[in-house]
């Protein structure tokens, strides 16, 4: 059999996960879609914990219409105010839309303590949140279903 340029090119184009055009996303698609901005920004993987929670919880709770990830700072791999803004980037840069300005709280010595943005497509909101600890900074999105959550 033999191959033309058009027929091999389309065969070796990467999937890409996410699925292009209007309409609303999947709970897969959105679980794979804040991971992967996560780890493009440089931020540690979903607590597996915190994962779980959402899906493992009963089918008719809100936490079964939502996803969730939390990354936190580790020895080797911290979560800093630099890594935050990366993620609300890569969320923007999948098309999200900002809806409101970042709100921010400081230390008393002028560091960013906590900072959280509202993004919305098709059919989802995710709020990201950056928080400072005294073991590092963490990093938490939430995810509702817009339409799970109007028929519950």
């Amino acid at each position: 059999m033999q191959w033309t340029l058009t027929e091999t090119a389309a065969a070796a184009a990467p999937v890409s996960p996410r699925p292009q055009g209007t309409g609303p996303l999947t709970k897969e698609v959105v679980r794979i879609d804040l991971d992967t901005s996560a780890a493009d920004a440089g931020i540690p993987a979903n607590r597996q914990e915190c994962a779980r929670g959402y899906e493992d919880a009963p089918a008719d709770s809100q936490r079964s219409r939502a996803v969730a990830f939390m990354g936190m700072s580790t020895e080797t791999d911290p979560v800093t105010e630099t890594r935050f803004k990366a993620l609300v980037g890569e969320l923007r840069e999948r098309d999200r839309q900002q809806l409101r300005r970042q709100e921010n709280s400081y230390a008393d010595d002028g560091t960013l303590s906590s900072a959280q943005v509202v993004l919305k497509q098709r059919g989802w909101t995710v709020v990201a949140r950056y928080r400072l600890a005294s073991g590092g900074g963490g990093v938490t999105l939430t995810a509702p279903d817009e339409a799970c959550i109007k028929k519950a």
